[in-house]
């Protein structure tokens, strides 16, 4: 028998990062040209920020606006189990890395995301859209 090839992720959003969330979602799905799911959005938002250098990832964490994004309102997205070994990987380089004083939540991690996404360029998403279609189809 297999392991779990898939688990549900919350998300803990304000109205504005729920806007902005599903604001990225739309753009993927304009870029994929097709109807995905929600998890596939912050796969590819985290898939992103895997490239993101530790300082800068710091240093986003700080900005105020991050803060915006986090909220009451919780949201339940489906997505690959790969997921969990992505965002553990920079949770442990963060970690590692002594820039941070606090140790980060996987959601504050998943809030971070969302908002680089929104910085990234449209051949970056699609960049980012293939590669996480070639490992669903690897499994």
């Amino acid at each position: 028998m297999t392991g779990h090839r898939s688990r549900t992720y919350r998300l803990r959003l304000s109205e504005e990062g729920t806007d902005l969330f599903l604001a990225q979602h739309h753009r993927l799905a304009r870029i994929a040209r097709s109807f995905i799911p929600y998890g596939a959005t912050l796969g590819v938002a985290v898939m992103l920020m895997e490239n993101v250098e530790t300082d800068a990832l710091v240093a986003e964490l700080a900005m105020p606006s991050l803060k915006r994004l986090a909220g009451k309102c919780e949201h339940f997205v489906g997505a690959t189990a790969a997921l969990n070994g992505a965002t553990d990987s920079i949770l442990h380089r963060l970690a590692e890395s002594d820039l941070i004083g606090v140790r980060l939540s996987a959601g504050a991690l998943h809030n971070l995301a969302i908002a680089l996404m929104e910085s990234c360029e449209e051949h970056e998403l699609a960049k980012a859209w293939q590669r996480v279609q070639a490992a669903i189809a690897k499994k």
